[in-house]
């Protein structure tokens, strides 16, 4: 595979990880917080989980970034951006249409 291509793969991959963890993870701390006490223990195991996997995620999109040089760098940091933002937006949606 061509560079370009396996940079095409991670943006998906990464945008997919992304709306998963979004919708599953905001879909369950509602849940949870809707139950007869709050906090409960789902609802902090859940925000737990939540923020160690995109802290990893992060780790791994910044490593994967250092090893372009500075220009590709600049470029991809705008491609990641917009790939956050389209991922939220789907979210949103997702969350007005369930």
């Amino acid at each position: 595979m061509t560079k370009n291509k396996i940079n095409i793969w991670f943006l998906s991959a990464y945008a997919l990880t992304l709306i998963l963890l979004l919708y599953f993870g905001l879909n369950s701390l509602v849940i949870s917080a809707i139950g007869n006490t709050f906090p409960n223990a789902k609802f902090l195991t859940v925000l737990a989980l939540i923020i160690v996997v995109a802290w990893s995620m992060g780790l791994g999109v910044r490593h994967y970034l250092n090893s372009f040089t500075q220009e590709l760098r600049d470029k991809f940091k705008n491609a990641f951006i917009a790939t956050t933002l389209m991922s939220w937006g789907i979210v949103l949606i997702l969350f007005t249409i369930t």
